[in-house]
């Protein structure tokens, strides 16, 4: 146990010291698109937590950072959450009760919380961000602005004290959190929506289609295998010809793995919809004679300055049902931020619209799939609506159409979601009541990867094969030997920490015309 946390003793004097918090996160929580405050649940969470770790800590001779940072740590902070969420005494495997299958900390062992929160999963992450470096965005836009640390002023990531700002959220970081510090075998690089530019390309945003593209072959090729594929951003709200002409460039001078679009985004603060003959249907069919019938749709979230109105998944059953040789990833499974989920209701909100637009036009099991980015991060700090959501999807949509998404380097590494996910159980009583299948491994084992791998045409064989001799792998192999597996569990939330900060950055947005 001494030697497994060599990170917690390996820095200098000066350096701030580490603090002493939980491994989930339980203070204010923002990606730059939702801000929902700490609860009083929330900080008596975290008080519980650190009442076990001051309790347990001695019992295994460690301190009580080395307790938090350890896989009991996690375990601990799962049971505390089954209790406050009502799952009996807060030990899910002993009693049936669901949520999150961790035995109580005074019975755990480390060993024990390690086989529980461990996995050999095939992980495929369809939702990570990062914004691009100041020197290579420059160096595709001479003589433009660039508003990289802008951005980064405005979002606190995990008290990042790196100069230049933004490069707590660039690739570099990006690579560490994602590849480094994860079990993510393949991170899909997803973008923002922005105005057309004249000369044809999306000159004003942070990630652009030409950079993700340089940053996916500059990655896999570090790597020595493929671990990132990209999207290609598309608006067709705005100049349709002109991005249409954009999406014929990229797939032919880049490739992409999908097209991503954002409803709700519009140059004059008006969406569209999937189904509309005069937008979405131009662009579905472009992207079939493109040779990539894959589209990832923003519902859910209202950002600030979007148009609420397309934030409602209405449209994707009509579209799907239009367009059935056409995949219809919806990020975020249509999720609203202040929802505790509950069994299904037609008149509900969040993740229920899109259920009803899938009952509504047959869908189940065929070609609309919810992506799990931010929902699973949200619904994850309650054992019974994590079970509602999880079980929902599951379900409404069935288990070979629910899709892992981490919205992440914006909350760090994804680490303490994919742990969550593989503590979680669905409940005999929920099952009986709501008609939710069983959270069975083979089940997990496609939502994380399998499911996603098949759609976005990736063999997951074919990856695993070459992680003996990836170099990522590779460094992450030797670093989990130097310095420990879990450098991940203190880190900050991403995005801002308050409602000024959160507001500042769409002002700031607002200002620059910067997406949202």
């Amino acid at each position: 146990m001494k030697n497994r946390y060599p990170w917690l003793k390996m820095r200098k004097k000066t350096d701030p010291e580490i603090p002493l918090e939980p491994p989930i996160l339980l203070g204010n929580k923002s990606n730059g698109e939702f801000f929902v405050d700490q609860t009083p649940r929330d900080r008596k969470i975290r008080s519980e937590i650190l009442r076990i770790a001051a309790e347990q800590a001695p019992r295994h001779g460690i301190e009580r950072r080395e307790f938090l940072a350890s896989s009991m740590g996690m375990a601990a902070s799962l049971y505390v959450i089954n209790l406050a969420s009502g799952c009996g005494d807060g030990s899910s495997n002993a009693n049936g009760d669901g949520g999150f299958e961790v035995p109580p900390p005074a019975n755990m062992d480390c060993d024990e919380a390690t086989e529980i929160l461990s996995g050999n999963e095939f992980i495929l992450d369809l939702q990570t961000h990062h914004i691009e470096d100041e020197e290579t965005w420059s160096e595709r836009h001479p003589g433009g602005r660039y508003t990289g640390e802008g951005f980064a002023s405005f979002i606190t990531l995990w008290d990042c004290d790196l100069s230049p700002r933004s490069a707590c959220i660039g690739p570099q970081t990006y690579v560490e959190k994602i590849f480094l510090e994860s079990d993510t075998t393949v991170a899909v690089l997803s973008g923002f929506p922005s105005e057309m530019c004249d000369d044809g390309t999306m000159c004003t945003n942070l990630n652009s289609n030409d950079s993700m593209a340089y940053w996916r072959d500059l990655i896999n090729g570090v790597a020595g295998s493929q671990r990132m594929v990209q999207h290609c951003q598309v608006s067709p709200n705005d100049r349709w010809e002109a991005q249409s002409a954009m999406m014929e460039r990229i797939r032919a001078e880049h490739g992409n793995h999908g097209w991503k679009v954002y409803p709700p985004w519009g140059t004059q603060g008006v969406g569209w919809w999937l189904d509309d003959p005069l937008v979405g249907d131009p662009f579905i069919e472009k992207a079939k004679a493109l040779g990539e019938p894959l589209i990832c749709v923003h519902k859910g979230f209202p950002l600030p300055g979007f148009d609420r109105v397309h934030t409602d998944p209405k449209d994707v059953g009509p579209a799907a049902l239009k367009h059935p040789d056409v995949n219809f990833v919806i990020y975020h499974s249509a999720y609203e931020s202040t929802n505790l989920e509950l069994g299904y209701n037609p008149d509900g909100l969040g993740a229920d619209r899109l259920v009803k637009t899938v009952l509504e036009n047959d869908l189940k099991g065929k070609n609309v799939f919810a992506e799990m980015g931010s929902a699973w991060f949200l619904a994850s700090g309650n054992s019974l609506g994590a079970q509602h959501y999880v079980g929902k999807m599951l379900k409404y949509l069935g288990e070979d159409n629910l899709v892992w998404g981490s919205e992440c380097v914006w909350f760090g590494s994804p680490q303490r979601q994919i742990e969550s996910f593989r503590a979680l159980q669905i409940s005999e009583e929920l099952q009986e009541e709501f008609g939710y299948p069983a959270l069975t491994q083979e089940i997990k084992e496609k939502v994380l990867g399998l499911n996603a791998a098949r759609i976005y045409g990736i063999d997951p064989e074919e990856v695993r094969c070459s992680l003996d001799t990836n170099q990522l792998q590779l460094a992450k192999n030797e670093l989990d030997g130097l310095f420990g597996e879990r450098r991940w569990a203190f880190e900050e939330a991403g995005g801002p920490r308050s409602r000024r900060e959160f507001l500042n950055l769409q002002r700031w947005r607002d200002f620059l015309g910067v997406p949202a």
